[in-house]
């Protein structure tokens, strides 16, 4: 059986909180004695086997004499990665990803590298709360080094590490050009440029190397409704360059968080060959065990739309993650409480090979102790859910 065909497979959204040590190595910072052993505690936390030799001697030598050493840094990204991978692993959930420690930040990761130009990045800006980013202005025409990639090497050496089923997560074009200021152009424009100079040798890259899964990130997909039937077009217009790479086995997933989720419902069936779908739920819902209407609240409101997706008329066969996990509270999910959800929603999708569990986004909010403990649970409570059915 594929591992696609397991019933309420797990998986992670793809950005955890990154060691201390990692943090103050990548800006070329002497790490402390307490750094160190923090990341010891890392490492035994997440159970690691392996030699850590080699990382923990990379982290002692960090300082600024490391800025221009892009060996010493090329070595610290692979340990990033390897890391990530075993990190999720040692939580027992189903598929894994690269995570997103060798990023700086989602949208800048993107436009920010020696792969792409077109984009000038400017100062920080903040994104929410205490989180900042850097906007870029667009600067036609958007140009792409075919010799050079953006997620690839992540994906070398995250199947290199993992033993269990990747995804690779790329943030998509729709957020890009609405997290970009789009000076002299237009934002249609922008995103069409983006996907015929970028998206589409980026992807094929991915797909021609083994990649089955890819989950595209669009936070932004909502902002302006305006833009929303814009995003249908150039999904099906990169889907359309990509699709004699794709094979049986490719899903094409994608994710938009805590979004005004009914612009979302009437689009999906119209997105060619999606094959995934990750929103976010669980801060809504109850801690209350039980699979009733009251109890799990936050899913009750959204039965109609949901049930009519895949109503025998419509015929939508995605699978759906529709976060059963919180990230906003330390407050421990339990096992029990993740399989009531899951068999909550299996109730009106009716198929538990296209439910998928996953937290919401954001678990990098919590500790890396928390997120462990909550991502132990969710491959708990997924196998309680098989159990009952």
């Amino acid at each position: 059986m594929s591992y696609t065909e397991i019933p309420f497979l797990t998986h992670e959204i793809g950005s955890l909180r990154k060691p201390t040590a990692f943090i103050k190595a990548g800006r070329n910072q002497i790490l402390a004695k307490e750094d160190i052993s923090g990341f010891f505690n890392f490492l035994e936390l997440i159970n690691f086997q392996g030699d850590s030799s080699e990382i923990i001697s990379l982290l002692r030598e960090s300082g600024p004499s490391k800025l221009d050493n892009v060996i010493y840094h090329r070595k610290l990204a692979e340990w990033r990665v390897h890391l990530n991978v075993k990190y999720k692993e040692s939580t027992g959930i189903d598929i894994i990803d690269s995570g997103e420690w060798t990023r700086r930040e989602m949208y800048q990761h993107f436009v920010d590298n020696e792969a792409f130009k077109g984009v000038k990045i400017q100062n920080h800006v903040r994104s929410f709360d205490y989180n900042f980013y850097k906007p870029g202005v667009y600067n036609p025409p958007v140009v792409y080094d075919n010799s050079k990639d953006i997620h690839l090497q992540e994906y070398k050496w995250a199947i290199k590490y993992s033993s269990k089923p990747l995804k690779v997560c790329i943030t998509a074009f729709n957020t890009v050009a609405e997290w970009s200021y789009v000076g002299s152009g237009n934002f249609d424009d922008f995103i069409f440029d983006l996907i015929d100079s970028v998206y589409i040798p980026e992807t094929i890259k991915l797909l021609n190397a083994g990649v089955k899964w890819i989950q595209m990130d669009e936070p932004a997909l909502t902002t302006h409704p305006e833009h929303v039937d814009t995003f249908v077009d150039a999904w099906n217009y990169w889907h359309s360059k990509i699709k004699s790479y794709t094979n049986s086995e490719t899903i094409l997933g994608l994710h938009n968080c805590f979004s005004d989720y009914d612009l979302l419902w009437p689009i999906l069936p119209e997105l060619n060959d999606l094959g995934a779908i990750t929103l976010e739920f669980a801060n809504r819902d109850t801690w209350e065990l039980g699979l009733g209407n009251d109890t799990r609240k936050a899913f009750a409101n959204v039965i109609k739309p949901i049930s009519g997706l895949y109503s025998e008329e419509i015929g939508f066969n995605a699978k759906s993650a529709l976060g059963v996990l919180p990230v906003h509270t330390d407050h421990e999910t339990s096992p029990e409480l993740i399989r009531d959800r899951l068999l909550y929603i299996n109730k009106f999708i009716e198929d538990p090979k296209l439910v998928l569990a996953a937290p919401d986004c954001g678990l990098r909010q919590r500790t890396l102790e928390v997120s462990h403990n909550a991502l132990s649970n969710l491959a708990k409570g997924a196998q309680l859910a098989r159990d009952t059915l």
